[in-house]
């Protein structure tokens, strides 16, 4: 039996940020990461929104993390990463559900199916996670900067979003300041 500990990263100098940003920045290309220092930025502020949990062993050996924004009646999942050598061992599944399980709704944004193995194996831990894809319903994310270009993406979800026009509207405006 795992014993996961889940806290969260509230101030710069948490010892487990470098983990964070090491394995945020080999996990995500480019175009699907935001600027480490907006994240840091978002850290320093205090957002009421956005949220860095963390997964640790009982041991406090780092595990991964996840990145969180709190909609309106939704918990947005913004990023999602466990290390390499600990996946496929269940860890993620316990991460995930520790931090989603309460929320109203959740919703994330995978690569599109078939676009990769990793992509593919992304969508089915989800889908064995209690979400749904959204595959009928062009999404692109928006660029985190003006040199990125949006990418194509499919939003899942534990709930049907009844408008999902506008909660993309909502997403990009309050996640990704467009």
């Amino acid at each position: 039996m795992n014993v996961l500990k889940i806290r969260q990263v509230i101030n710069c100098n948490d010892d487990l940020l470098d983990k964070v940003k090491s394995l945020y920045m080999i996990s995500f290309p480019e175009d699907e990461r935001r600027p480490w220092e907006n994240i840091e930025e978002m850290i320093s502020n205090q957002s009421p929104y956005f949220k860095i949990n963390v997964a640790t062993d009982e041991n406090d050996n780092f595990i991964g993390f996840m990145t969180t924004w709190q909609l309106p009646d939704t918990l947005y999942v913004e990023h999602f990463a466990v290390e390499q050598n600990l996946r496929g061992k269940g860890l993620g599944a316990e991460f995930f559900h520790s931090v989603t399980d309460g929320a109203e709704n959740v919703v994330l944004e995978v690569e599109l199916p078939h676009s990769g193995e990793m992509a593919d194996r992304r969508i089915s831990f989800y889908e064995r996670n209690g979400l749904k894809a959204m595959k009928d319903f062009p999404y692109f994310q928006p660029p985190y900067r003006d040199d990125l270009q949006q990418v194509p993406m499919m939003l899942m979800t534990k709930k049907t979003i009844e408008d999902p026009k506008f909660f993309v509207l909502m997403l990009h405006t309050l996640v990704y300041n467009q």
